[in-house]
């Protein structure tokens, strides 16, 4: 038997898919085993096909991509790898300022769903997501999951804020979990979390006794703490983390707390690439979620060198993102992986070049995990991160009205959990903080190179 179907198919889970993403999940998720093994070559013909149809579609149905491509080349032509460069690089700046822009004028067709976030910008913003993309997330759960160890009939535990269809099974902001004994799936709301939550959460997996533990690294921490304080043990057999990055130090601590091994999957809100870790630990690109180019001040970058995702929708009809700027710091490895997979793996530094502090070891994404978790429960104005040197950094404050010393203190202990003693902070209390040249708030300033 090939070794593409040396897997047991999760039949059941599909078929619960099919309910409402249609039959469609079912050939997503076989296209996924296969494509997996596919060679280099045959793979990048395949991209090339699907990245052409893309750009004739944007071309013919986007006003902002007929605005852009008036000579309808990209409507026309044959090569859509070639087609690709003569396009714009666009990012949530492109999307705030010209929303209406980049929706299909048919896109009631693709049946898709809004994804709306308020962005680091200030302005709301909306993606649309079709039917076929919430398909493919489904889909690529149960690959990753099975890449983890998981098998049909485990026991899963989902610790994670109400994601909807993104989420793997629903709740509400205000339900604390749901048990779905047919699907054997605990779900754990960590939308509305304190230390009696957490502690009843402990007791609920210390029964349920998961065989996977799935949420984001931050908030698995806080689990783990206390499980450890109420002396309650579990063994899953894999941890899998998402959403945000997870640092070295969480890894390690998660991987002791639990005794087995943490699988991340790197994705992003607008959906346009997706990595996720096999066993042997390296993160591989999913063609199917996008066609991937990192760039560096506008160039291809090489294997090894820092620069940024920029990714293009390959089946996203309703509202194609084409040349989409993440801003998330990865590189290509260059490397080809002891899994035996084909398909190229990225090392991923994290969040938002802008966003990211340079520590002793590594690299701390703070815009992504203490700016919306912590910073809003302070009485704080502004807050800004100051970097020049590494494993460095001031923190710039403005206050409001009841701040403390007591606040700083809560700041300091916060950041600590988040970075260890890999970063040192001092601070000052200032009474305003400027915004950049570009007319943006900036929350983290950082003048130390990026490397590898």
């Amino acid at each position: 038997m090939s070794r593409t179907y040396n897997v047991n198919i999760p039949w059941r889970d599909l078929v619960q898919h099919t309910l409402t993403l249609g039959p469609q999940v079912v050939a997503i998720y076989l296209d996924l085993l296969r494509h997996q093994w596919m060679p280099e070559q045959k793979m990048r013909c395949l991209l090339n096909r699907r990245l052409t149809r893309a750009i004739r579609h944007a071309c013919r149905e986007v006003p902002f991509y007929q605005s852009v491509r008036s000579d309808d080349a990209g409507a026309t032509g044959s090569d859509g790898l070639a087609a690709l460069a003569g396009f714009p690089t666009i990012d949530r700046d492109s999307l705030a300022d010209q929303q209406g822009q980049f929706k299909a004028r048919h896109a009631a067709r693709y049946a898709p769903r809004p994804r709306r976030t308020s962005g680091t910008i200030g302005k709301p913003i909306e993606v649309l997501l079709d039917r076929r993309t919430r398909a493919l997330h489904a889909a690529l759960t149960l690959i990753r999951m099975q890449w983890a160890g998981w098998k049909p009939g485990d026991r899963i535990a989902i610790f994670n804020v109400p994601l909807g269809y993104f989420g793997g099974g629903k709740i509400d902001f205000e339900t604390p979990y749901t048990l779905d004994a047919a699907g054997r799936m605990l779900i754990l709301n960590a939308a509305r979390l304190d230390d009696q939550r957490l502690r009843q959460f402990s007791r609920l997996l210390g029964e349920y006794r998961p065989d996977i533990l799935r949420g984001f690294p931050s908030t698995l921490v806080l689990l783990a703490r206390s499980m450890g304080a109420e002396k309650i043990k579990i063994r899953p057999r894999a941890i899998m983390t998402g959403g945000e990055l997870v640092l070295e130090w969480q890894r390690r601590f998660l991987e002791s707390s639990f005794g087995c091994t943490v699988f991340d999957f790197y994705g992003m809100w607008e959906s346009v690439a997706a990595a996720a870790q096999c066993e042997r630990g390296g993160y591989h690109l999913i063609p199917e979620c996008g066609y991937v180019e990192i760039l560096r001040n506008g160039r291809p970058s090489g294997p090894g060198e820092l620069g940024e995702l920029v990714g293009t929708h390959l089946r996203n009809y309703s509202m194609p993102l084409i040349r989409y700027n993440t801003h998330d710091v990865v590189a290509w490895t260059g490397q080809v992986c002891p899994c035996g997979r084909a398909t190229p793996t990225l090392a991923i530094i994290g969040g938002r070049g802008r966003d990211l502090l340079v520590t002793k070891t590594g690299y701390c994404v703070i815009q992504a995990g203490l700016a919306t978790r912590f910073v809003p429960l302070l009485p704080v104005e502004k807050l800004q991160f100051y970097q020049e040197k590494k494993g460095e950094a001031l923190i710039r404050i403005v206050r409001r009205s009841g701040y403390t010393p007591e606040h700083t203190r809560m700041l300091l202990d916060e950041l600590t959990k988040e970075v260890g003693d890999s970063m040192a902070f001092s601070w000052e209390y200032v009474d305003d903080i400027p915004r950049g040249p570009s007319g943006k708030y900036q929350f983290v300033i950082s003048h130390v190179q990026l490397e590898l």
